[in-house]
């Protein structure tokens, strides 16, 4: 049976000292570690600088209430690495949580087997995640045996909490938080009037009467080609923003110059600020991606009171969007049910159900809830 975290709305420093490894400085996780920091002691050891194909400002959120140290180790790859850093943090015996972020790269299976040669006890954390029926045995194998034998799991969703389980995880070990990139402040208080929406679309050259957008990297697996094909059959005052970047850019506007589509428009890759802002002149997004392990841009773009069409393959989609409510979930292989909610999500009632979702899944309420697991666990270990 997975548990969810439940959580009291007060909190007070927690005597607890945690070791937390992860891959690359992601802002989002980088913001959940300086509200954690505030009331924890926290060390974490990130393997690499950063991610192939992410652009350089993606890394702008600094460690404020937390030490972080970037391992120099050796790239494998453009995701995979390899640094020994993590053994000199797992010797402390200081630690009182061990969390380990992940089973993919070379350094997180070496201190997955450190842990367990050694008998440290450590929480196996993951972001998402989605099982793979038809994957190779050995890849099956390699999976299991790192991801079984952890004392606890932390999963943000169900369909990740049964990625865990396939792969050998004690299900009653496995507890949900709730995944957020998103602080309480930068929460849209209320809708714009049409009024104001009119003058923000006028600052930022934006033109259509019903305007949908699409953040993601401009690659394969976000599927953005069959969004632009799509749009041959929207009505010509329906605008798709894409804003990102990748190395399909060039095969989307030549797309879009063969299909003699004049209202499908790229922008380029925008910071977070300047991206809530952009939610905010639309009228809902769209994400048709073919996978994705989670999908925090679902609840960026409900934080601005933007309904989300968006794929089964998304977790995220499948966690936080309710049909009819706050949108859509869609199936790529139903191209006419997809037109079908891209039309149906304009509705009014759509927004305030949008920002009732985001305001349960901040980065302060997933603060709250790591604590109150951290403070169950630690209750747990010393029985």
């Amino acid at each position: 049976m997975r548990k969810i975290i439940s959580y009291s709305p007060l909190w007070h420093n927690l005597p607890v000292k945690i070791f937390w490894l992860f891959n690359h400085p992601a802002p989002y996780k980088v913001d959940l570690f300086n509200e954690l920091g505030k009331s924890i002691e926290l060390d974490v050891l990130f393997e690499r600088a950063s991610e192939k194909g992410r652009n350089a400002i993606f890394y702008g959120e600094k460690a404020l209430s937390f030490h972080a140290e970037i391992a120099n180790s050796l790239p494998i790859g453009g995701a995979n690495n390899l640094t020994f850093v993590y053994k000199k943090y797992l010797k402390d015996p200081a630690y009182d949580v061990v969390v380990l972020n992940g089973w993919s790269t070379l350094t997180e299976q070496l201190a997955i087997h450190y842990c367990k040669k050694r008998k440290i006890p450590y929480v196996f954390y993951i972001n998402g995640g989605i099982k793979k029926e038809d994957e190779p045995r050995w890849l099956r194998k390699k999976k299991t045996s790192s991801i079984q034998g952890a004392t606890s799991y932390l999963a943000p969703d169900l369909r990740s909490a049964e990625y865990l389980e396939f792969y050998g995880a004690d299900p009653s070990k496995i507890h949900l938080y709730p995944y957020s990139s998103i602080h309480e402040s930068e929460l849209s208080k209320e809708p714009l009037s049409s009024e104001k929406k009119a003058v923000l679309r006028k600052e930022l050259g934006l033109a259509g009467k019903n305007i949908y957008v699409c953040s993601s990297q401009f690659i394969e697996r976000k599927n953005n080609a069959q969004l632009i094909a799509l749009w041959c059959k929207m009505p010509t005052e329906s605008t798709l923003l894409l804003t990102g970047e990748g190395p399909l850019k060039e095969a989307y506007l030549k797309q879009i110059e063969e299909l003699k589509l004049t209202n499908v428009k790229l922008l380029p890759y925008l910071p977070h600020k300047d991206l809530f802002r952009l939610y905010r002149a639309c009228d809902a997004a769209v994400i048709l991606s073919k996978e994705d392990i989670y999908g925090h841009v679902i609840n960026e773009a409900l934080s601005q009171g933007l309904p989300v069409v968006a794929t089964e393959n998304m977790n995220a989609a499948l966690h936080l969007l309710e049909n009819g409510k706050n949108g859509f979930v869609v199936s790529l292989e139903d191209e006419e049910g997809i037109l079908k909610a891209l039309n149906q999500i304009l509705a009014p009632s759509f927004i305030d159900a949008a920002l009732e979702t985001a305001r349960n899944n901040t980065l302060e309420v997933s603060a709250r809830a790591h604590l109150a697991f951290f403070e169950s666990y630690l209750t747990e270990k010393q029985k």
